[in-house]
């Protein structure tokens, strides 16, 4: 969703959602108004499901409450099957993807070793 000045406020998919704001205030005001307006519809915040995730842009470290809950901090997480970092590093990333592709490697490297024409 795009809020005033070309903003972009959150990111959607299947059942997840991801907000974005650049302060505190703001990111405590979407999300009572997520829990808020989710009641509404009969749909629910799960606090222990969530995840907080600043940057050093962001110097408030206050908790961040969803249906009367702190919500956990977190330096990086898995969203969608990528790693976010806080500090915008790709380095976690990367190494699970190849730590993935060795372990693939590793399985397929019998198959590698066959020789078709014997």
């Amino acid at each position: 969703m795009w809020e005033g000045q070309d903003l972009l406020c959150d990111l959607d998919f299947a059942d997840d959602i991801t907000l974005i704001a650049n302060s505190w205030s703001s990111m405590q005001q979407t999300t009572t108004a997520l829990t808020v307006e989710a009641g509404e519809v009969g749909l629910c915040t799960n606090p222990e499901k969530c995840k907080v995730l600043t940057t050093s842009v962001w110097n408030d470290r206050t908790d961040i409450q969803a249906a009367g809950s702190d919500i956990e901090k977190d330096d990086d997480f898995c969203y969608l099957g990528s790693y976010i970092s806080h500090n915008g590093s790709g380095e976690k990333d990367v190494r699970v993807r190849i730590g993935k592709a060795t372990a693939i490697f590793g399985k397929i490297r019998k198959i590698w070793k066959t020789s078709v024409l014997a």
